[in-house]
This record gives C-alpha cells, sequence and structure tokens, in this order.
C-alpha cells in the first residue's frame, strides 16, 4: 500500500452500526468478471488505454490512497473534506469480507483523517456505494451512504459525530428487504426538496422521502441487466437543467451487453413516455463489454462516465455524443466520480490489489472544466 496509509495506521474510528443480512458486491461487478472470464481472454486493460483519444488537459495523478479493506466504490466532496465509501465484499469476485466496510475523510491534499466502520456480518459479499451529502451546517451536517443489501445509513460530519443512523430500508412488506437479487440500492442523488434517488440494478428507479420513506418511483423493462438480477440501474445524476436524472445501465438487455446511458424526467409519477435514451456504448466482441458505472457531470452539461471493460472514461457532450475518452494504464475498474474544483476524482475499485501496485487508489484528472454543484437540500435528520 502507499506510503499515505502506512503512516495513517491509528486513524480514529467511530462506533459500528448493527448489519445487516447477506451481502455481495455491486452487479456490475459481475459484468467484470463475466467480461474477464467469458469475453476479455487475452486482453490487455493497459494496451485498450493507450488505444484511446487522451486530451492534453487529462493529466492523471495519485490523490489518495485508501486502507483495507480497500475497494473504492462511492466519493463525494464537500467544502472541505471528501469521502469515499468501500466494497470489499464481492460475491462475484469471490471475496467475502469479514472485516467491515468503511466510510474514509480525506482533506483535500489527500491526507487521510479519519475512518468510519460500518459493521457488516462476517463472510459479507456485499459492501457500499453511493454518497450524498445534506446542505445542513455544523453539527447537523449529514452524510447519506447506499448500502447494496437495500439500506441508506446517515452518518454525522461534526468533530465528534454519533454513531451511523440507518436512514432508510426496503420494506420488509416488499418481500425484497435484504435480498441484493431481489432490490439492490446504488448511487445516490438529492433533488431540491430532499428526495433521494437510488437506481436498483434490477429494472428501477427508487425515490426514498425526506422521512426515510422509500417506494419505487419508476421501473421500464428498458432497464433491465443482461443477468436479469445484475447489469441493470447502478449510478445516477441530475442534469444542469434539474428536469431529467440521468442513468447508467452497465450492461444492457435491451442492447444485449451495450452500456447505456437513460434519462428519466423528474415528475412525480414519470411513465414510459418519459424516458430517453441518451447515448449506447457498443459491445466489441474482441474486448470485455464497456459496463459504465459511475456519472458526473460538469457544468458545462459534458457528462463523464466511468467504463469498467476498458478502464476508460467517457465524456459525453450535451446531446450525448461523445467527444472524448480519458485513458491511464493506471486505471483499473474505475468507479465513483466526483469532481474537486476543475478536477475529476477516480474511485480505483480494483477486483484484485496484489497484481495492481495502483489498486485501491484515488485519482485525480485534470479535465479542464468545473463540476455542476449537487443538490445539497436542509434535511430534518
Amino acid at each position: 500500500m502507499g506510503r499515505r496509509v502506512e503512516t495513517r495506521q491509528g486513524v480514529p474510528q467511530d462506533t459500528k452500526i448493527a448489519g445487516c443480512t447477506r451481502r455481495s458486491r455491486l452487479a456490475a461487478q459481475l459484468a467484470v468478471v463475466c467480461a474477464l472470464v467469458v469475453f476479455g481472454s487475452g486482453m490487455n486493460p493497459v494496451a485498450a488505454a493507450d488505444r484511446a483519444t487522451k486530451s492534453t488537459s487529462d493529466a492523471v495523478s495519485v490523490f489518495a490512497s485508501v486502507p483495507a479493506p480497500g475497494h473504492p466504490f462511492g466519493i463525494a466532496v464537500d467544502d472541505r473534506r471528501i469521502y469515499v465509501s468501500t466494497s470489499a465484499g464481492d460475491f462475484f469476485a469471490g471475496h467475502e469480507n469479514s472485516d467491515d466496510e468503511r466510510v474514509f475523510t480525506y482533506d483535500k491534499n489527500g491526507n487521510l483523517l479519519r475512518a468510519t466502520i460500518i459493521d457488516t456480518k462476517d463472510d459479507s459479499d456485499m459492501g457500499l456505494f453511493g454518497l450524498a451529502l445534506d446542505g445542513n451546517s455544523g453539527s447537523r451536517h449529514k452524510l447519506y451512504v447506499s448500502d447494496m443489501n437495500g439500506r441508506i445509513l446517515r452518518l454525522g460530519l461534526g468533530a465528534h459525530p454519533a454513531a451511523p443512523q440507518l436512514f432508510s430500508v426496503v420494506a420488509p412488506s416488499t418481500g425484497l428487504a435484504g435480498d441484493w437479487m431481489k432490490a439492490m440500492w446504488n448511487d445516490l442523488v438529492f433533488d431540491k426538496s430532499g428526495n433521494l434517488y437510488v437506481p436498483d440494478d434490477k429494472p428501477r428507479i427508487w425515490r426514498v422521502a425526506p422521512d426515510g420513506t422509500a417506494s419505487i418511483w419508476f421501473t421500464d423493462p428498458r432497464l433491465t441487466g443482461y443477468f436479469g438480477f445484475a447489469g441493470g440501474p447502478l449510478g445516477g445524476r441530475i442534469d444542469p437543467t434539474g428536469k431529467w436524472l440521468y442513468f447508467s445501465i452497465t450492461v444492457s438487455a435491451e442492447f444485449p451487453l451495450e452500456s447505456v446511458i437513460y434519462r428519466v424526467r423528474l415528475v412525480d409519477h414519470p411513465t414510459a413516455s418519459d424516458l430517453q435514451l441518451v447515448h449506447r456504448f457498443p459491445f466489441d466482441p474482441t474486448q470485455a463489454p464497456p459496463q459504465a458505472t459511475g456519472l458526473a457531470f460538469a457544468k458545462s452539461g459534458n457528462l463523464y462516465v466511468s467504463l469498467l471493460g476498458p478502464n476508460q472514461i467517457a465524456v459525453l457532450d450535451r446531446a450525448g455524443n461523445e467527444i472524448r475518452r480519458i485513458s491511464d494504464p493506471r486505471f483499473h475498474s474505475p468507479w465513483g466520480l466526483a469532481f474537486l474544483g476543475n478536477t475529476l476524482l477516480v474511485a480505483n475499485g480494483d477486483l484484485e490489489p496484489d497484481d495492481n501496485p495502483y489498486a485501491w487508489k484515488i485519482f485525480r484528472v485534470d479535465v479542464g472544466e468545473t463540476g455542476l454543484p449537487l443538490n445539497r437540500p436542509r434535511t430534518s435528520g
């Protein structure tokens, strides 16, 4: 591991929150494994990255290292802090985690400040992903964290935060609670009213009201993942107009083995006519499927999309046209994306850290434009 991690083994840790039932890593990782086993034999990710067009402004540097249990997924940028969630448990990669998950806190220079333990059961096989910040100040400022087993936690961000709190869960009455194969809550994004939108790896998107009540907000067969129980909606962000929720389909069933970016109109009760296709990342049978994951909007309206298959970041313009790719041989399973000023932070969620000296890193990419401010409503918790 990197020097910074080695010098911070004594970082203070917060108390645990009670664990829930069986876990597994994000279903897009299923696509990674299937791609490597079925489609990617003989493929060199570094060579694939070298073939892509790289902008002269897209210089890549290491921003921070992530300690054990590693496997950084989600990332969020606050006024003075950066937060990173982990997903060390991974059913599809054969990883079981008995060391709980973490939310790590960094300063803007990449120094590790705090590790918050999120309790998970022994031999868990699913971790954390989406992060969203509210607009409260002082001791009421909170970070919301998505657990891919269908719960959302709320973490205090003050100098002496209390233990993480349970904010929302998939209701037991749905028959989906606690089973990631039936409901897997992935990314988190606030609207201005304080509702959280949560892409579910199954063909649906949830909306969680400010009081924590969760309901299925939108579903459509076009959102179905190639594997049925996996490959569907993953990353999500609201566009600069505030009228659309954009989300990624990691491995599409509608367009087999392609990745797709859709948008759905932000209305109370969207219908099939409110869903629009934005972009398709084609599948090349000589390479791993593209596997779109995290999203981040720039103020310009450009959309940055992390792609696990080629280990690249794609950039789409406002019309949904791909205008460039960002590549670096150190990228391996780029996952969460977040803007820090006019740079883009990229979580390197490597499956096999022993095989890659740049695993468990957060990279900083000089993209030459600033990020779109995310909605941070005042919440009552």
